[in-house]
């Protein structure tokens, strides 16, 4: 066979313009016919009859990673299969040094599978490393238009695009025949919402070539009701539609709670000023203007569902330390609300002491007492005389539990930190422990910024200071003790000094000390931080610290 030039037609003549519309008409009815998810085998067979004036036969070959040279894919019109090898015997050598570009040739003796055909034409398409092939078309007639070679070069390339998009879907895991069934989190769901057919199947090849889950409307209301089901990661809608103007499907969109986070990309073939303006103001995430390229729009999409995840991300974000601050509030108030509880047990088992326990054992001394009256004046014998010794034994042993009784209902509820505070409170305790055990002991209170604590933490201050006066005189050998009270920066601060021995530091840290834990396990209980420095000769510093925000 010979290689024919291509058939020129007069430049800009009515029958060129009229040769252009058709190809145009037959290339829309290719790419309708190839949008939707197309088997191999299948590919001539949906191609053949929208090229059948001009073409009586298609066939498809192509390589992968298992065959170097191209293996039959797909053929349809021809009275039998045609293989590599008879393709490559009707082409010749020419053929197959010039298949990187559109060659025909006229066909002077047809093998029997290519009866029909007076010429022949093999239009290569590459696919990427691994891939690529040519497609076959056994041409009615040798003479072809410019509009019709462009045609036949697109009709190939769209073909090698179906095949390596199913080669890819079949690859990936998970994947079957219908890419929106592919597992949510590997693919980025696409709604297009749009009337034109061809420009809604070019977007669905485009998206899914490139692993999006595609899905489309032609209306408005349908693409609402299409988004809520669905809920995509990106929309793209078209300005004009049929029944809406796209700007009140971009309002109804953020109006959803559902939705009015998803990034909505406006498509629009008036891209002026305030075309843009007008969508960005109505909520538009971005703006693309018709004609539009394939890389740009698809690196739109990814950029603004990646903006979306990350402001999802911060919301999420947000609300766990909503949560969290939320938590920790509930959790201050169930303190607040236990200590009071403990500050009311304290009142009432200080009460139930008081009123009971030292009633129970004043009536008794009071009938030891009338008992020992009784003995007195009824005789004077040497049994008598025993019984009133023991009764007197008794009746001090009762004194005594008295007096414990009322140190008990002091210490658990102090008179003084009841009427007047902490403050108070700590001028009692410094007075009666000098008193009691005649050491030095002051209390230096700073004026400037004080601030008095609750009753539960004032309890608390002045039980570790009472554990801390009473460590000092069993070990520290001291002479004087310093109770400072006061403010420093931003925390409540309770000092208590001596001038003894001074602790050792594995004391201060020991765990077995049962008085040392005791305080650090109230100060815990109030929040606040308990430090014990001690250094041989220079005596023992305990420190309570406790932030002013939490008083």
């Amino acid at each position: 066979m010979t290689e024919q030039p291509m058939h020129e037609m007069p430049s800009g003549s009515d029958e060129e313009r009229d040769e252009i519309e058709s190809r145009m008409r037959s290339y829309a009815a290719i790419t309708l016919a190839l949008a939707a998810d197309v088997e191999a085998r299948d590919l001539a067979a949906r191609v053949l009859p929208a090229v059948q004036e001009e073409v009586c036969g298609i066939a498809l070959f192509a390589s992968d990673e298992c065959h170097e040279a191209p293996q039959l894919r797909s053929h349809a019109g021809f009275a039998a299969a045609p293989t590599p090898e008879a393709v490559n015997a009707l082409l010749g050598p020419a053929g197959r040094t010039e298949r990187d570009r559109l060659v025909v040739f006229e066909v002077k003796s047809a093998p029997p599978w290519l009866e029909q055909a007076r010429a022949c034409a093999a239009v290569p398409f590459t696919l990427e490393a691994h891939h690529s092939g040519y497609v076959l078309f056994a041409l009615r007639s040798a003479a072809i238009s410019r509009a019709f070679a462009a045609e036949i070069n697109l009709i190939a390339q769209r073909m090698g695009d179906c095949l390596l998009g199913q080669a890819r879907r079949s690859a990936a895991p998970g994947a079957d025949a219908d890419a929106d069934a592919a597992p949510v989190h590997e693919v980025i769901k696409v709604l297009l919402i749009d009337d034109e057919p061809m420009l809604m199947a070019h977007i669905r090849r485009l998206l899914r070539q490139r692993g999006f889950a595609f899905h489309a409307a032609e209306r408005g209301q349908h693409g609402l009701d299409l988004a809520a089901s669905v809920q995509p990661d990106a929309i793209l809608v078209d300005k004009l539609l049929p029944d809406m103007d796209g700007i009140d499907v971009l309002r109804a969109l953020r109006r959803n709670e559902r939705l009015s986070t998803v990034p909505v990309i406006m498509l629009s073939g008036h891209a002026d000023e305030e075309s843009r303006v007008r969508a960005l103001r109505a909520g538009a995430d971005d703006f693309v203007a018709k004609p539009f390229s394939a890389k740009e729009l698809v690196a739109r999409i990814r950029a603004n569902v990646r903006m979306a995840q990350a402001r999802r991300a911060e919301v999420r974000r947000e609300s766990e330390l909503m949560r969290l601050r939320q938590s920790q509030q509930e959790l201050r108030k169930l303190l607040d609300t236990i200590q009071s509880v403990r500050v009311d047990e304290r009142r009432r088992l200080a009460r139930e002491v008081h009123d009971q326990l030292g009633q129970l054992l004043t009536a008794a001394k009071i009938e030891l007492r009338l008992l020992e009256e009784r003995s007195r004046t009824a005789s004077s014998a040497p049994v008598e005389t025993v019984a009133l010794g023991e009764l007197r034994s008794a009746l001090s042993s009762i004194d005594m539990a008295i007096a414990s009784v009322q140190n008990i209902s002091i210490l658990l509820r102090p008179p003084a930190l009841e009427r007047g505070g902490l403050l108070a409170a700590l001028r009692w305790l410094t007075a009666d422990w000098q008193r009691r055990t005649h050491l030095s002991c002051r209390l230096v209170h700073d004026t400037a910024g004080y601030v008095e604590p609750s009753q539960f933490v004032a309890g608390e201050l002045l039980r570790i200071c009472q554990e801390a006066l009473t460590n000092v005189l069993r070990h520290a050998n001291a002479s004087a003790v310093t109770i400072h009270i006061g403010v420093r920066g931003l925390n409540f601060v309770v000092r208590i000094h001596d001038n003894g021995v001074g602790i050792a530091r594995e004391t201060a840290c020991s765990a077995d000390a049962i008085g040392l834990t005791g305080m650090r396990e109230r100060a815990a209980s109030i929040r606040a931080s308990l430090r014990i420095h001690g250094r041989p000769g220079c005596g023992t510093i305990v420190a309570v610290r406790r932030r002013l925000a939490i008083l």
